[in-house]
């Protein structure tokens, strides 16, 4: 499930690479339901538990960031979705923490961040309930923790499989898009909120169209005129 709603990461890309963000989670957006993920010892951790997609705020100021500060960071939109990108730490809903936004691309390398693309891009409207939501962040964690050069919760060093039957349709479906990944363009931005003692967190959004840069650049245009105008 792709999320609209999070500009403010690629504005703070643009500005400066050294934003601390304060980040709270509310909640699973559509409930959580339990997964049972094994993994290979000595290879990949195992994970019994809740799953799903998470909604969550920027909180305060942006640290760092008072002198940078603009009308596009002002005006960007406070809440966004998550998924967990770790297995081995955890955090507190209703907590503030301090957050580094990473690149997916220098979280996890270019091929796995380019594999998390494809699937977002692949479930893009899937996610609808506590099980669809649970089954993609077990296909999250799959492409994340796998070892083998290919990709399914049922296979290779690190499954996933609902705790529950009534979650095997919709772990049946993303097992679909993981086996078939490579069939899927790459069309979602993928980053991390990175926080060394707790969760840390994958938010997927779109890529831009090519109208949506060419609006953007004529906007600054537009604005760089203005103070030139005003100048004179």
């Amino acid at each position: 499930m792709l999320t609209k709603c999070l500009p403010l990461l690629g504005a703070l890309a643009v500005a400066s690479p050294a934003f601390a963000i304060s980040v709270n989670m509310d909640g699973f957006t559509l409930g959580a339901a339990d997964v049972v993920m094994t993994g290979t010892e000595g290879v990949s951790p195992s994970y019994s538990g809740q799953a799903g997609e998470f909604s969550g705020n920027f909180e305060g100021a942006l640290s760092g960031a008072q002198n940078l500060r603009s009308a596009v960071l002002d005006a960007a939109p406070t809440s966004f979705l998550a998924w967990c990108a770790e297995l081995t730490q955890s955090f507190s809903f209703g907590v503030s923490y301090e957050y580094s936004q990473v690149s997916g691309i220098a979280y996890f390398g270019t091929q796995k961040a380019t594999d998390l693309s494809r699937l977002f891009t692949a479930a893009q409207g899937f996610v609808v309930d506590s099980l669809t939501s649970a089954a993609l962040q077990a296909g999250i964690w799959e492409i994340i923790y796998e070892t083998d050069p290919s990709f399914s919760l049922t296979g290779g060093k690190f499954k996933g499989a609902p705790e529950t039957p009534a979650g095997q349709p919709a772990f049946g479906i993303v097992n679909g898009f993981l086996l078939n990944l490579g069939s899927y363009q790459a069309s979602a931005r993928i980053d991390v909120l990175s926080n060394e003692a707790q969760q840390d967190f994958l938010v997927a959004t779109p890529v831009p169209e090519p109208e949506t840069w060419l609006l953007f650049g004529i906007g600054l245009g537009s604005i760089g005129l203005m103070r030139r105008q005003r100048r004179s």
